[in-house]
């Protein structure tokens, strides 16, 4: 089904939405561009999504020269896990990448406008198999997933801040663990209603007592460490410095990489991490509750 539309112009329907294909030159690219259109229900084109379409089309100029920078500061903050996944020459290290370089690691798919007037690129990153999306209709470029920008969902909770809906609500956040910045995310389950009362309680209890809690996971993951040691070494070629006699509270944290601080549906809380034994990718939890932890296989908690 084809159609004339007054704004897009010439559209075709699939899949649940009107598309067209433009010529576009971005970021020192020449390509071809989907323009997707959100209709599952086969309602038509929205006012909204024309207004959308002239906003971007108003502002093309300002998200040329905002991007560049958000792309960069999502680089660097998320740069240990990109550089485990793709292999980085010289002028894409932390300490010489140039947004300039970072144009040669993406490349804009789609142009996506939801029912309700968001819109934002579509990308394809060298980095990120599932592709990543920059919403473009807020004050500032935000760097989403694309099932984010097809579903969008923000909220701005009392106790955890402004949050975005991905399967959770979460939001980003940096903080110093063990001496050093991680950038973590702070998630809650999705109830229908959202974020509740129960997540909101559980959220003050953790930030009341989260130098407590930091201080006791040390402890108890050597107790785990020690305890599964003869395990661990089966499938883990265990460096010297983590050897059972050398290991300690302070260098086994080492071993930890922070992902997430999650709420769960009934009050339970934990930081759930990666380590360096974990082949499987199965992932620690520490569940954290009245002041004390317990260490625990994600898969045994979520």
């Amino acid at each position: 089904k084809r159609m004339n539309d007054k704004i897009f112009g010439e559209v075709e329907y699939k899949d649940g939405a009107w598309t067209q294909t433009v010529d576009i030159s971005l970021f020192g690219r020449e390509k071809e561009m989907d323009i997707i259109i959100q209709d599952d229900e086969k309602e038509g084109i929205l006012d909204i999504q024309r207004n959308a379409y002239v906003t971007y089309n108003e502002n093309l100029s300002i998200y040329k020269e905002t991007v560049p920078q958000t792309l960069l500061c999502y680089f660097l903050d998320h740069f240990e896990e990109i550089d485990k996944v793709v292999e980085l020459s010289e002028d894409a290290q932390k300490d010489t990448i140039k947004a300039e370089r970072i144009f040669r690691m993406f490349m804009i798919m789609s142009l996506y406008f939801d029912r309700k007037g968001n819109f934002g690129w579509i990308c394809r990153f060298s980095w990120e198999d599932n592709g990543l999306a920059i919403l473009l209709s807020e004050d500032k470029p935000r760097i989403i997933t694309p099932n984010q920008l097809r579903n969008y969902r923000k909220i701005d909770d009392p106790v955890f801040g402004e949050m975005i809906y991905n399967e959770v609500w979460e939001r980003s956040e940096k903080k110093l663990l063990y001496g050093k910045e991680k950038l973590v995310t702070i998630a809650a389950c999705d109830y229908a209603d959202g974020i509740t009362d129960v997540h909101r309680a559980c959220y003050k209890e953790y930030q009341e007592n989260e130098t407590k809690y930091l201080e006791e996971i040390p402890r108890v993951l050597l107790e785990y460490y020690l305890a599964n040691f003869d395990e661990i070494k089966e499938y883990w070629r265990v460096p010297r410095a983590y050897a059972k006699k050398n290991i300690t509270q302070e260098n086994i944290m080492e071993l930890i990489d922070f992902d997430c601080l999650y709420f769960m549906y009934d009050g339970t809380f934990a930081w759930l991490c990666e380590c360096a034994w974990d082949e499987e990718d199965a992932g620690l939890a520490f569940v954290m509750a009245d002041g004390k932890v317990r260490v625990e296989l994600q898969t045994d908690v979520l």
